[in-house]
């Protein structure tokens, strides 16, 4: 079936405003006040940047599916079991982020930030306290899953278009790319060690907000070859291919 035109165009898009969240979400931390200690942690409920910055990680978990989606759409005939399975992957990853992003708005700091706050005795407050300090545990659990999801969708979508021709198999390389580049935290975060990571803090956001401005630019021009009905290499050169992440900061 042809893709449609129309969903490649939004999904280029939506891939190109990933790259905008995907900087956001990294660098935001570094426009935020320091908050060394407990107590100045809690004043972050208060501070509106902190709070856009969590919602930013939702927005960017819907563009990204509505994007892979389309990428999706896109795999060649014989490999759509691994597009297919690469988008369920891309999907559980969008759940578990969003999951880990909603604990921390509505139930981190609207409710057990805001009781501690509010307590009027110590053993409510450290009832609250115990509840803060436990999202820690929560919140690495559901980013091993996130990350492990992120991982699988980027090697199944880059064995499904790497032998391709032209900038289609160019994007098939760079999804294998960033998989690689992801595997030494994967296998740290299983490890509980950060021994590579630190040598690869260019790669977030750096590689990834580039990589998705790729993805873009290859989903757009997909949506207008798919607009002349016309094959994808058609509009494809080798040439058209360039490229130029790791754990988030604390929330």
């Amino acid at each position: 079936m042809r893709p449609d035109s129309r969903l490649l165009r939004i999904a280029a898009c939506c891939a190109a405003l990933s790259a905008l969240t995907t900087l956001i979400v990294h660098l935001g931390p570094s426009f935020l006040p320091a908050a060394p200690t407990f107590e100045s942690r809690l004043a972050l409920v208060e501070n509106p940047l902190y709070v856009a910055w969590l919602w930013n990680y939702i927005l960017h978990c819907l563009l990204v599916v509505v994007s892979m989606y389309a990428v999706r759409s896109l795999a060649p005939q014989g490999r759509t079991a691994l597009s297919d399975l690469g988008f369920l992957a891309f999907v559980v990853f969008a759940c578990a982020e969003t999951l880990r992003s909603s604990l921390a708005i509505f139930a981190l700091n609207r409710t057990w930030r805001v009781a501690y706050a509010g307590a009027v005795d110590e053993a409510a407050r450290e009832r609250a306290r115990s509840l803060i300090e436990g999202y820690a545990g929560i919140g690495e659990a559901l980013f091993f899953v996130f990350f492990l999801a992120f991982f699988l969708g980027t090697v199944c979508y880059g064995l499904a278009f790497f032998r391709e021709s032209g900038l289609t198999g160019g994007v098939g390389i760079l999804f294998l790319l960033w998989a690689g580049l992801n595997l030494p935290g994967l296998v740290e975060t299983i490890a509980g060690t950060e021994v590579l990571s630190p040598y690869l803090d260019w790669v977030v956001p750096h590689f990834q907000a580039a990589a998705r401005l790729v993805i873009g630019y290859w989903l757009f021009k997909s949506a207008a070859a798919a607009a002349l009905n016309v094959p994808r290499a058609a509009v494809e050169t080798p040439a058209e291919f360039s490229v130029s992440g790791r754990r988030t900061a604390s929330r």
